[in-house]
């Protein structure tokens, strides 16, 4: 179990002894450990590796207190989540059908997509060439410095730990501005998506750099995670922000 980030909760079922609520807190006992309690107002989203014994009412009550709950393969793949539905007060499916089907709004939406790559691409320092393919080339430089670095299996195990901890992520962000709809919440995370794994590729190789003998372990992986899950964070509140201003301007 992992607190590196004090609003993001890891708990690995194989160490795990008991799960429960004590009060307004989570209450983790650990084999051969004192409890220890996590209140409820610090954490912003729980990991479950493996396939807890117990404890599935307190996760469900986190749940429903709009503490989203993923649960993962010891491998790294997500395999499901628990999140409580958006408000109803913040919906905006209408906004999604305008980008489906109005030609205007569709190139609205389009350029705002175009604008993200540009912006992230910027930030990392690639500058020059036409977007999809400096996106490519700067995407398979990232990866073949990982696989030189890390070899193609652990590379391929830290990709799926890097995916599932994103999706996971990105889904309760996207959630939070409101779709009573999987449809809408599924294409903007699909567009999405591939920017964000964009800045994580970055972000390790920089992190291979400065420690080329990294081993890919799921403690090291979510450690590693949770160092970019504030860029993670701010990056896509920003870009949302972006779009649900431009969406409101022209819908």
């Amino acid at each position: 179990m992992t607190e590196t980030v004090p609003t993001s909760l890891v708990i690995d079922t194989r160490k795990l002894a008991q799960l429960g609520m004590d009060g307004p807190a989570l209450k983790v006992v650990m084999k051969m450990k004192s409890p220890v309690l996590f209140p409820l107002r610090r954490l912003l989203r729980i990991h479950i590796i493996g396939t807890p014994q117990s404890g599935m009412d307190a996760l469900l009550f986190c749940a429903q207190q709009r503490i989203p709950v993923a649960f993962f393969h010891a491998d790294g793949r997500l395999r499901c989540r628990l999140q409580a539905p958006a408000s109803d007060t913040a919906l905006v499916d209408h906004w999604f059908e305008h980008v489906e089907f109005d030609p205007e709004v569709k190139q609205i939406y389009a350029d705002w997509l175009l604008h993200q790559g540009l912006y992230a691409l910027s930030i990392m320092g690639f500058h020059l060439g036409a977007y999809q393919t400096r996106h490519k080339l700067v995407y398979e430089a990232l990866r073949s410095f990982c696989t030189e670095s890390l070899g193609k299996q652990d590379f391929r195990t830290a990709l799926d730990w890097l995916d599932g901890l994103l999706h996971f992520q990105l889904e309760q962000v996207i959630a939070e501005i409101g779709f009573s709809q999987q449809r809408g919440q599924n294409k903007l995370l699909n567009d999405i998506k591939p920017l964000a794994q964009l800045w994580l590729l970055h972000g390790l190789a920089n992190h291979l750099q400065r420690k080329p003998h990294f081993a890919i372990t799921s403690q090291t992986m979510i450690t590693f995670y949770q160092t970019q899950t504030s860029l993670i964070e701010y990056s896509t509140r920003r870009m949302l922000i972006q779009l649900t201003t431009r969406l409101e301007a022209i819908v």
